[in-house]
């Protein structure tokens, strides 16, 4: 009855003229080590090779954020102290590597030494240029965080406030949660792991109405593809053989397609409207109205909308949307496709652990592959 009465809603928005300004706000970043902290919404987020967790922004694209989890067990310096020294020489050793200032500074709970740095280095436009860095050692029951911002001298201050914030926001977890994949020292770029982490709640039983037809060898594998065919609602998406395939035939109808073993998968919603709408009313009116009940679609990231390569359907466009939720205390995050045709809305959402590489590629291939005609 609640999905009845929110797919009335959609379906009375959907069907006007909709404007709703995305502005950018603060959300919460929570890792796996134990630790939160918040990020305006118009920085992204990355996971380095080596488990860094890099934060940028596109406004400013020389600036950057980074924590780095080091395991206190197996690190070379056992103090917070023998960590920012360590640090300390690294940024003397840079081209004109210089110490500007040391102290420390409340953060968490916690005296937290800090030091300010300059050295010259080359820009993203290959320049060479005068950069200042900040580097603190946060200490957390089972690891070290080297927090670090590092940005030109002239737009240092400018974002020195999201540094900032996230400092004056940073939360540690009591010690007794699993240990997450964390750097003994800090060590050259390797690719992303696979993140094991909680299942989403599973769709309803029903199988869904399908033809499966295999687009690669090795069945069984997760990088094995196959093209499934809805029937209900006559639909093509290509997506991991390992995943499941639910049908839920109520409103909205939904095929529920998700990873064995992990918070990856994709969730097609299929929404019959009283009359058509415009793509991007449609979507707008989906997150007005839904999007805040899916944990991983809880908020729009401020990244810009993009269009669908293609649904087979002459005039069919599709849009692209990204978001992020958590579920257990882990970020998850997700891109939509909203797609209209005729009186029938699709909503294609991937989810995955936040700094899974590999499941963000699944994921975003996945809903990218989603069609109206035969592949």
């Amino acid at each position: 009855m609640v999905w009845r009465l929110l797919m009335a809603a959609l379906l009375v928005i959907a069907g006007a003229q909709a404007g709703m300004a995305q502005d950018v706000t603060f959300r919460t970043y929570k890792d796996v080590a134990g630790f939160s902290c918040e990020f305006p919404s118009d920085w992204d987020f990355d996971q380095a090779r080596n488990f860094d967790r890099i934060f940028t922004s596109a406004k400013a694209p020389d600036a950057t954020i980074i924590i780095q989890v080091i395991e206190q067990d197996k690190a070379a310096e056992k103090t917070v102290a023998g960590q920012l020294e360590a640090l300390k020489q690294q940024l003397l050793r840079a081209p004109d590597g210089r110490i500007l200032n040391e102290g420390t500074a409340p953060i968490a709970g916690q005296q937290v030494p800090y030091l300010i740095a300059g050295y010259t280095a080359l820009d993203t436009a290959d320049t060479q240029r005068a950069f200042r860095h900040i580097q603190m050692v946060v200490t957390t029951p089972r690891a070290f965080l080297l927090m670090s911002y590092s940005a030109p001298d002239e737009s240092f201050d400018q974002e020195m406030r999201v540094f900032q914030n996230c400092s004056a926001t940073l939360q540690i977890e009591a010690a007794g949660t699993p240990a997450p994949p964390v750097s003994s020292q800090p060590a050259p770029q390797q690719p992303a792991p696979e993140q094991p982490a909680p299942q989403p709640p599973a769709a309803p039983e029903g199988q869904a109405q399908d033809t499966e037809v295999p687009d690669a060898v090795a069945p069984g594998s997760e990088e094995t593809l196959i093209w499934r065919h809805n029937t209900d609602r006559d639909f093509w998406i290509a997506v991991p053989s390992t995943w499941s395939n639910k049908a839920d035939q109520s409103e909205p109808y939904s095929v529920d397609m998700q990873h064995p073993d992990r918070v990856e998968g994709v969730i097609v919603f299929v929404v019959d409207m009283t009359k058509t709408s415009k793509v991007k009313e449609y979507a707008d009116a989906w997150e007005l109205v839904l999007a805040d009940k899916i944990f991983f679609m809880k908020n729009r990231l401020a990244v810009p909308q993009k269009d669908h390569p293609g649904v087979g359907l002459a005039k069919t466009p599709g849009i692209l949307r990204e978001y992020q939720g958590e579920i257990n205390g882990a970020t998850v995050r997700s891109v939509a496709a909203y797609v209209v045709n005729k009186k029938r809305g699709f909503t294609v959402v991937g989810y995955h652990f936040l700094g899974d590489a590999q499941g963000e590629k699944r994921i975003r291939a996945a809903v990218e592959s989603f069609r109206l005609a035969a592949p």
